[in-house]
């Protein structure tokens, strides 16, 4: 029978919507009729989707991204239509891009450049196969976030009081995977109890506009789904008109405490309701599978029940190192979650266990409006009296709240505990919110008694009483005894920073940003030799990327003084078994082979080798990208109804990962070194083997200066961009280096001559081929 069509299209002078009208009119009675709705400056939520549901399936041209059209694929797709995106190719892409912003890499678009062309598109569309929801619920993390790119004040109200309610939450973070997969996104939001999507105000906030156009498909999802939905914003600039309707607005950031405390209570109800749920068709196995996400933060509740317990772990948990270092995807934030769980639940009454993440963006602030007004001898003194001092009060903190009944029971602790509370309250010190905005608040106050001391006078050195009435509002010395004395009574004191080389700017890193992360690490030693007078254990681990610990050690006089372990992976037999025990995780027997459990969900060999040794080829040889590519190339899967993975699938997972790998990439390259991730798409449409000559010229036509290019090369090399060729059969990145610089080096002052291999992640999205080199 003819269905009716909805379609969406943007509001703009290109006759966009007249060329879609004319394709769908010349369907010669496929369609019994069709609705269209210019609803650009006019959304009004019941009127649009009353019209999705009244149709068979929805028609969105998605040439300009636009809030609405978003919003509307969103809620078509949850509400169990097919939905079709279509791409106008003759008109130039404006920013935020599809690349950029990821989503249609799973659901698909097709691209036609007149009504002819599209109408030969939708007499091929298939309007009774829209993309299988997902039905079972997550209990454990039932709440999915969207963040923001930067962790203001009022990002980080929302996240404190989504902590408060109880509930664990998932997230996606721009940080973390800079686009969104749409097949990630559709997961997310089924098994949620509810759905918290931030919208940012400010067009001109650094992300805003991409993040805004996430957070509408994400929107429309979750109203399609029927899930409760907190839609908030803060009130500094006008609410999109699109979502007026339904959003929430933020006056101060204190009400958002009401806000999400509301939002919560419905996330309550959804807990208590018995749903029997929307009556599932059969799926396949493929489909139920569960590997896990990709970021360990979105899996903490379920990482025990498949984590790989490596000599790098163990070393950890053993108290053995105080750094762990690795790339970003490497594992580290699974460390960081797996020995915090572990030591809370091997003595939950005398264990004290601090999970820190100060947010890059606070440090930031702190650098800009009073670190650079110091001498550079006086800053890692006062940086280093200012961790010391938030460690310290971060520790009374978790006793007084962890022991806060138990001390009332135990004689050992009932005087000491007093006396530190007496401590701890004497000067009002914050207690609300999580330690990012006690964080945060300490540091404005830093600030605000700076400026009145000392105004902007620069080259300050202040002396040992001026830096103690600065920063401290409580007796140190007196505070570091007691909490010596209280912890003889209990176990272990463990302190574990994550995030620490998060969310810096995009200028780099200076040597002010690696006092702080210095200056952090010299005052978790310092607690560590203060409580160890009093025969107290303390372990202490920063979790660092490799390459800000490269440019740490190189500002450190005693380098190689801190013990440290290496999360870089070398051994494609380790990444083959955290596959196998995820396969193995979703009920198999667990004693499965690695070829047994992936031949389960994938066809054994691709282009003439094992499918999963083709893909760890692709992953840089990192836990995390592997994840992602497994996931990009199920997502292909699930949508074509495969039962597993097939040759298509890889095809079109590999094309999508390798846009995202390269976003990655580009981003920890600027990171360290401004600009310089531009050199990446210097390769577009170059070969796969290239001679060193050509690969000067090739960098010095993406721009970069030739007293440039050794600086960029070698970065190319550390991240694995490049590798070198070794013989015929033979191509040799970084990791096969043992991820030695020195080792890499050394090869090449060796066979000066040797061409440049690019790595196979990247050939995709820069449409690198192999070509004659005659």
């Amino acid at each position: 029978m003819p269905k009716r069509a909805f379609f969406a299209y943007p509001d703009t002078p290109t006759g966009l919507g007249e060329t879609v009208e004319r394709a769908l009119n010349g369907r010669h009675g496929d369609f019994q009729s069709w609705r269209a709705l210019d609803i650009a400056g006019h959304f009004i939520p019941k009127e649009v989707e009353d019209g999705i549901n009244d149709v068979g399936f929805l028609v969105a041209d998605v040439t300009f991204l636009n809030f609405n059209v978003l919003y509307e694929i969103g809620y078509a797709i949850g509400s169990g239509k097919r939905v079709f995106p279509v791409r106008n190719r003759s008109f130039d892409e404006r920013t935020p891009t599809i690349r950029e912003l990821g989503i249609f890499d799973t659901v698909g678009y097709e691209e036609y450049e007149n009504a002819e062309q599209l109408r030969a598109h939708l007499q091929s569309f298939s309007a009774n196969d829209p993309i299988d929801l997902p039905t079972a619920l997550n209990k454990r993390a039932p709440v999915y976030l969207l963040e923001a790119k930067h962790k203001t004040d009022w990002m980080s109200r929302i996240i404190s009081r989504i902590k408060k309610s109880g509930y664990i939450y998932r997230t996606f973070d721009p940080n973390e995977s800079p686009r969104l997969s749409g097949y990630e996104a559709i997961a997310n939001v089924a098994q949620s109890y509810g759905v918290v999507v931030p919208l940012l105000a400010i067009k001109e906030e650094a992300g805003a506009v991409i993040h805004n156009l996430r957070g509408a498909f994400l929107a429309g999802l979750a109203t399609g789904m029927n899930k409760p939905l907190c839609l908030v914003q803060h009130s500094n600039g006008p609410v999109p008109m699109d979502v007026r309707d339904v959003t929430s607005t933020s006056q101060r950031i204190e009400d958002l405490n009401e806000i999400i405390a509301q939002f919560t209570a419905k996330v309550a109800i959804g807990f208590q309701e018995e749903h029997a749920g929307p009556t599932a068709p059969p799926v396949t196995f493929l489909q139920t599978l569960n590997l896990g996400a990709s970021s360990a933060e979105n899996e903490m509740r379920t990482l025990q029940d498949y984590y790989l317990h490596t000599d790098a772990f163990q070393k950890s948990l053993r108290g053995e190192a105080h750094l762990v270092v690795g790339r970003k995807g490497s594992g580290k934030s699974a460390v960081f979650l797996q020995i915090r769980d572990r030591e809370r639940l091997r003595d939950r009454a005398k264990n004290i266990v601090l999970d820190l993440k100060p947010e890059g963006y606070k440090l930031v602030k702190f650098k800009e409006t009073v670190l650079r007004y110091l001498s550079e001898g006086a800053l890692q003194h006062t940086v280093t009296a200012f961790w010391n001092y938030v460690l310290l009060l971060e520790i009374c903190y978790k006793i007084l709240e962890k022991d806060h009944t138990r001390h009332l029971h135990n004689h050992n602790l009932t005087e000491s505990y007093r006396r530190l509370d007496d401590l701890y309250n004497v000067y009002k010190y914050f207690t609300d919110g999580d330690f990012s905005e006690r964080i945060g608040m300490l540091l404005d106050k830093i600030q605000s008694d700076y400026q009145f001391k000392y105004g902007n006078c620069e080259g300050m050195s202040l002396d040992s009483g001026q830096l103690t009435e600065l920063l401290y509002q409580h007796d140190v010395k007196k505070l570091e005894i007691e909490l010596s004395k209280y912890m003889q009574h209990k176990g272990v004191l463990w302190l574990l920073f994550d995030n620490v080389d998060k969310g810096w700017p995009s200028t780099g890193l200076t040597r002010t940003d690696l006092t702080i992360i210095r200056s952090l690490i010299d005052a978790a030693r310092k607690i560590e030799r203060e409580f160890g007078k009093y025969k107290v254990t303390v372990n202490t681990i920063v979790f660092l990327r490799n390459d800000v610990y490269e440019l740490l050690v190189q500002e450190t006089s005693d380098r190689g003084k801190e013990g440290n372990v290496m999360l870089d992976w070398t051994d494609r037999d380790l990444l083959q078994e955290i596959v196998r025990l995820r396969i193995v995780s979703n009920r198999l027997d667990s004693n499965l082979s690695v070829d047994d459990a992936w031949n389960s969900i994938c066809i054994p060999h691709f282009q003439g080798e094992k499918s999963l040794d083709y893909l760890i080829d692709r992953s840089l040889m990192r836990p995390r990208f592997l994840l992602n590519l497994i996931n990009h190339c199920k997502a292909s899967a699930v949508n074509l109804k495969h039962s597993r993975i097939e040759e298509a699938d890889i095809d079109k997972g590999v094309a999508a990962f390798s846009v995202d790998v390269l976003t990655d990439v580009e981003y920890e390259m600027n990171d360290i070194s401004p600009g310089a991730g531009d050199s990446l798409y210097a390769f577009i449409d170059a070969n796969t083997l290239i001679a060193p000559n050509e690969l000067n010229g090739l960098l010095r036509r993406g721009g970069i200066a030739d007293d440039k290019i050794p600086h960029v090369l070698e970065l190319l090399l550390w991240y694995g961009f490049l590798g070198v060729q070794v013989n015929v059969e033979d191509i040799r990145y970084i990791y096969d280096f043992s991820y030695s610089m020195r080792m890499l080096n050394g090869f090449l002052k060796i066979r000066s001559d040797c061409s440049f291999a690019v790595n196979p992640a990247f050939f995709k999205a820069l449409s690198v081929t192999k070509k004659d080199q005659g």
